[in-house]
């Protein structure tokens, strides 16, 4: 069996359920099995085999789906892009991934044409929509009269094949790709059915980017799986969002905490009627007190959980019920995963005590996409090192308090350090560079770029961040900027991050230099 048959399963036990809405689409459990079986005729006609990766650049729509299920069926590989990215960044994921398409929506053609010529192993262009380059096919034309029915395979496609590579920045400074196994979308859906069982069908509010683990595995494909209604926005708008909650009577949504809080902030949040919502799932960072208190005056409890792309999505919850009784707690484990907490000497620490976690589980990867050094020191004895240092208190809840060493969370998306210290490394006036996230009431916690200038060349902060534009997506971009005369370093040369944050977050707030 495959990820792919649950859509035929669905079809053929349930076929007149509702599947999705989109805009003015909306499909059934067959209908959405007849677009996928299209595709995947397509796709096998133009040539695609097994292993064969197809790269997207897509807003959230019945497309990304259709991609993501048609490719479980016949071994296809799907590369989750991820739009925020400039074109140099995605042509160094897209150059190591290898893909032979790239389907993308008409509003990342700047992208696309920014990159033309840059990536060889791609053989086809599609265009999700009118708007594309005149010379790439458009999604429906290329489809329209391809079979309906189940794809025929001389081959086998199970679980153990590679189901997409979601590209992480790593702390090396260049992303490497997480290899996601069919398997690993199946054990993660059944994850979610033990933690947050239901009685009946529901409708989930599909709004934060799909190309994110969180989107695509807390709020997509489990729903999927479950034979629950999407209804999809394109693109997150929080006006948008409280409006479809409403028409819709959604029951349920994931998103990070910068979004409930764009929503709350709204004079329509007060107007929203959210007596159909059962609760709503966060991750990405922790979830202020504030927000939940201000939701739950409207009847409205959260679900927060901790997860990451290499456990395909979730590791700890937090039930509502304990949403303010253990603020600042990720949880407890998921009931198919195991995490142990160890200390230098990779021993097992006592409760309340600080130790890196470690995850086992089935929903853990196997591999980085053709990095084994980087998956041999990640992946031990079945054991995922996270480089999350937390602590379990006596009840067995999860805290953390630093995350994957020098990394921080801007508005839901990782940012490692190393990477941008590369490019800001790159401008002539920079003789050293060191980034630490401070914190901050919107984004939760954005860079701050601490400098020492090259001698006898000026430079200004406002300069700095101009050039970053361009080179790195927006939320890694630092927003501020210092020159000091030297980075504190470790006697081996490595920069003092403990100390920089010392120096610079002075009770939980950004300190600016005297």
């Amino acid at each position: 069996m495959n990820v792919g048959e649950w859509t035929t399963r669905l079809a053929q036990r349930w076929p007149e359920a509702a599947c999705l809405k989109y805009n003015d689409l909306e499909l059934n459990q067959k209908q959405f099995n007849q677009r996928v079986n299209r595709l995947a005729n397509t796709f096998l006609e133009a040539g695609l085999k097994k292993g064969h990766r197809v790269a997207v650049i897509l807003g959230n729509s019945n497309v990304f789906l259709e991609v993501l299920f048609a490719l479980s069926k016949i071994g296809g590989i799907m590369v989750p892009l991820n739009f925020r990215l400039t074109p140099p960044e995605l042509e160094y994921i897209i150059n190591d991934s290898e893909p032979i398409m790239l389907l993308y929506s008409p509003e990342f053609l700047p992208t696309i044409q920014a990159m033309e010529n840059k990536l060889p192993s791609i053989k086809k262009f599609i265009c999700e929509m009118d708007g594309g380059k005149p010379e790439d096919l458009e999604y429906e034309a290329w489809t329209a009269g391809q079979s309906i029915v189940e794809p025929t395979l001389d081959y086998e496609v199970d679980f153990e094949d590679p189901h997409f590579i979601m590209y992480t920045s790593g702390t090396t400074g260049r992303p490497k790709g997480a290899v996601v196994r069919q398997g690993q979308t199946q054990w993660n859906a059944i994850n979610g059915m033990l933690t947050y069982p239901q009685e009946e069908t529901i409708t989930d509010l599909c709004c934060a980017p799909l190309f994110h683990i969180g989107a695509l595995h807390a709020s997509a494909t489990p729903n999927v799986y479950r034979c629950n209604r999407l209804v999809i926005q394109r693109f997150f708008d929080p006006a948008q969002a409280l409006k479809l909650i409403e028409e819709n009577q959604v029951n349920l949504m994931f998103g990070i905490p910068v979004m409930f809080l764009m929503m709350c902030q709204l004079p329509e949040f007060q107007k929203t009627d959210f007596s159909s919502v059962k609760f709503f799932l966060t991750g990405g960072s922790p979830c202020p007190k504030s927000i939940i208190e201000t939701y739950q005056e409207k009847g409205v409890v959260f679900n927060q959980g901790y997860g990451m792309t290499e456990t395909a999505t979730g590791i700890t919850a937090l039930g509502s019920e304990d949403s303010l009784r253990k603020l600042g707690s990720c949880g407890k484990p998921l009931f198919h995963t195991d995490i142990r907490l160890v200390g230098m000497e990779g021993k097992d620490v006592a409760p309340g005590d600080l130790g890196e976690v470690l995850i086992k589980s089935p929903t853990v990867i196997k591999e980085y996409w053709r990095r084994p050094e980087e998956t041999a020191n990640t992946i031990v004895d079945g054991w995922l090192h996270s480089g999350d240092v937390g602590y379990l208190d006596e009840e067995g809840y999860l805290f953390l308090v630093d995350r994957s060493k020098d990394m921080y969370i801007s508005g839901g998306e990782n940012v490692y350090p190393a990477e941008v210290e590369d490019v800001l490394m790159s401008h002539d006036a920079v003789a050293d560079a060191g980034v630490i996230g401070i914190p901050d009431e919107k984004w939760v916690e954005v860079g701050l770029a601490v400098l020492v200038k090259t001698p006898g060349m000026e430079i200004t902060a406002e300069e700095i961040v101009k050039y970053c534009k361009g080179k790195l997506a927006g939320y890694k971009r630092p927003r501020k900027v210092v020159f000091i005369d030297q980075l504190p370093r470790t006697l081996t040369g490595k920069i003092l991050k403990k100390d920089l944050r010392v120096m610079y977050i002075k009770e939980g707030q950004y300190q600016p230099p005297e």
